[in-house]
């Protein structure tokens, strides 16, 4: 089931950079929802419209370089931002003609308490590992966060370069969030520690729910048909 979900998403979870002269900075993961070139990734990491991009992943299943010193960046443009709900969609600048699934967005409310889920990203870009991985976790819990988003709980802790990436519901094989970063209440409260208590060390992530990302889709198709 796990390697069934690997294939059809393989291809689809892109490392995001932006170039600015000579400089190519990694910003974090991305990925494809729609044929016509639209993708999504996290509001924070789309603030430049200027000069974004994204990388293709390795799709080769041998063991690669770590490190690829040469990518073929594909440009990307910033459709619409929701900074509040942190998702942003992104368009492919050229006009390519993209092969992948039907209906890959699904819901962020049907998979049940404890049900397989899978996420992909490129975890340690930041440090040159130039890798799309593919890993297991349960889905934890469901919780409303102070800025009245909806918020998927995972018991795996993501790096930083795995922001943006895709969570995915193994039993539906659809995406049900974008991937936000570690479960931190305080910092998503934007509270201080109470006195007193440990500093919290989370092993556990979260991902804003899909519905706001296909929202902003939604949006935009229906303007290019009207």
């Amino acid at each position: 089931m796990l390697q069934t979900v690997a294939q059809r998403f393989r291809g689809s979870c892109m490392m995001l950079m932006h170039q600015s002269g000579n400089k190519v900075m990694f910003l974090g993961s991305s990925f494809l929802v729609h044929p016509e070139g639209y993708m999504l990734t996290a509001a924070r990491l789309a603030e430049d419209d200027h000069g974004l991009m994204v990388v293709p992943p390795d799709t080769e299943s041998g063991f690669n370089p770590v490190t690829r010193e040469e990518v073929s960046p594909v440009p990307v443009k910033v459709i619409s931002r929701d900074v509040t709900h942190d998702v942003a969609l992104l368009k492919l600048e050229p006009d390519l003609e993209i092969n992948m699934p039907e209906a890959v967005l699904g819901s962020g409310e049907t998979d049940p308490q404890g049900g397989l889920l899978m996420s992909l990203g490129a975890p340690f870009g930041y440090y040159r590992v130039h890798k799309v991985l593919a890993a297991q976790s349960i889905l934890s819990g469901r919780v409303k966060s102070h800025s009245d988003t909806n918020l998927i709980i995972f018991d795996r802790r993501v790096q930083y370069g795995d922001i943006g990436g895709p969570l995915i519901s193994v039993e539906d094989t659809q995406v049900i969030g974008v991937v936000g970063g570690v479960f931190d209440p305080l910092e998503l409260e934007d509270r201080d520690p109470p006195e007193d208590v440990n500093p919290i060390n989370s092993d556990l992530s979260y991902a804003t729910s899909i519905e706001y990302g296909a929202a902003l889709l939604q949006e935009d198709l229906n303007g290019e048909e009207s």
